[in-house]
């Protein structure tokens, strides 16, 4: 059983320098969401640029890598897919859109994990869409001499439904309990999630 704590980040032995950021960041959004009102137009655009930064670096990742021109054409949703790297793009930027629409009504629980992968493989017609792995996966690297070796091994298939069902409820509590900056949470939980890594990297299709 992976058994997962953040409640060393309540425990007053954080950096003052991080805990000094994360103060900062805060006040400065407060900052910002009183001039969203006030420069709309200005806001508008900001997250539209930031959109299509999103897709083109997220998807540049797994190595999906495409012209500017088209990556803003595809984000914009003014031209169809034309290959299956594309396909991919399209499904990237649906779940990224079903985040900016529906935020406030979206929960970090299995079925909000498991519906946003479906929304991101569906288009290109993934067989393992909003499921998790089936088959053990490693991180591998190659050296300068052409050779493979495993660079990290995540959490076997069979285990990664209570790996996800553990960090869920570490997640709940530590976002509970108002001591714990989110700032701070919210990376930790992206890296234990990182580390289960529980989809398949390429599934058949």
């Amino acid at each position: 059983m992976h058994i997962f704590d953040y409640s060393f980040l309540d425990e007053g032995v954080l950096p003052a320098e991080l805990v000094n950021l994360t103060s900062t960041i805060s006040a400065l959004n407060a900052i910002s969401e009183e001039r969203r009102g006030r420069n709309a137009t200005v806001y508008t655009e900001l997250e539209k640029i930031a959109r299509i930064q999103s897709v083109k670096g997220s998807n540049a990742i797994e190595g999906i890598i495409t012209t500017d021109a088209r990556i803003k054409e595809i984000v914009e949703g003014n031209s169809a897919p034309l290959n299956h790297n594309e396909m991919e793009i399209v499904g990237y930027r649906n779940a990224l859109d079903e985040i900016h629409t529906s935020f406030e009504g979206l929960r970090i629980n299995e079925q909000t994990i498991l519906h946003l992968h479906q929304v991101m493989t569906e288009v290109a017609e993934y067989e393992g869409a909003g499921q998790y792995k089936t088959d053990d996966n490693i991180i591998a690297e190659i050296d300068e001499y052409g050779r493979r070796k495993v660079r990290f091994s995540p959490v076997p298939a069979v285990e990664t439904k209570d790996a996800m069902e553990q960090l869920i409820l570490a997640y709940i509590d530590a976002r509970d309990n108002s001591r714990i900056n989110k700032l701070l949470l919210i990376p930790c939980v992206i890296l234990d999630f990182l580390c289960i890594h529980p989809f398949a990297d390429k599934l058949a299709a």
